[in-house]
């Protein structure tokens, strides 16, 4: 409903400040954040737990010339994209324990990314409704694992997983029928999700990775914002407050 006029300012540019309910409006603002790559570093996480999920299950594999065909059918199991090739090796990973090891290691070895819990913190202070809102795991419920063994959890006053592209659109459609009128602000390191959201009330962020690639065309849309590091979160939260209030 403002996004455009919300946009502008962001951006510096003159605005005519519609006329609102200020209160009710600051305080029903509403985020999403994507977990891995945008809150959390998992990318070497997920090397060091592959390896000793390995080791400590099979660990006549890892001198073997087996290891390369273990590991590969493993990432790809977790990554859900396993192949026809690899579906006996998986098997056999699962009957030794070796996936559900992974999963056990894996939190271990995540690793918050700069100012993220402050970031959480500072705007559920302010009032602000935060949401986890990210892809589950081919592991069923891996990820509410993870946040949990991470102490995420508890920081988000909800929490939202979807397993394919279609399920991840009728979510967020949910959390829109939740909050009809208020803005959304969508903060996720993998910006090909954005290109499927046509809604005008949600300020797309995508968090800068360098294991991600940018999405050209999503620059030339006026609800998109790239950042280099979470703290520039609170500032667009700033700018919304100054928004709100008429630009004083």
């Amino acid at each position: 409903m403002y996004t455009l006029a919300l946009l502008k300012f962001l951006h510096g540019q003159t605005v005519i400040f519609p006329v609102m309910d200020t209160v009710t409006v600051l305080t029903m603002v509403v985020y999403l954040f994507d977990f891995d790559g945008t809150l959390v570093d998992s990318h070497q996480a997920v090397e060091k737990a592959l390896r000793l999920a390995i080791e400590r299950t099979m660990p006549a594999v890892i001198e073997s010339d087996l290891y390369d065909e273990y590991y590969t059918a493993l990432f790809l199991f977790i990554k859900g994209k396993l192949t026809y090739r690899h579906l006996g090796v998986i098997h056999e990973l699962v009957a030794q324990g070796t996936i559900h090891e992974y999963y056990r290691l894996m939190p271990r070895f995540i690793q918050d990314l700069p100012h993220a819990r402050r970031v959480i913190r500072t705007l559920r202070k302010a009032g602000r409704t935060v949401i986890s809102f990210s892809g589950e795991h081919t592991y069923p419920g891996g990820k509410v694992i993870f946040l949990k063994k991470t102490n995420w959890y508890d920081e988000f006053d909800m929490v939202i997983t979807f397993r394919s592209t279609r399920d991840m659109l009728q979510k967020f459609q949910a959390v829109r029928e939740l909050y009809p009128e208020d803005p959304i602000v969508w903060v996720d390191d993998s910006p090909g999700r954005f290109t499927y959201i046509t809604d005008e009330n949600t300020l797309l962020v995508q968090k800068a990775s360098p294991y991600k690639h940018d999405v050209a065309l999503l620059f030339e849309r006026e609800n998109f914002i790239k950042i280099k590091s979470l703290r520039e979160i609170l500032d667009i939260d700033e700018r919304l407050t100054e928004f709100f209030e008429g630009g004083d």
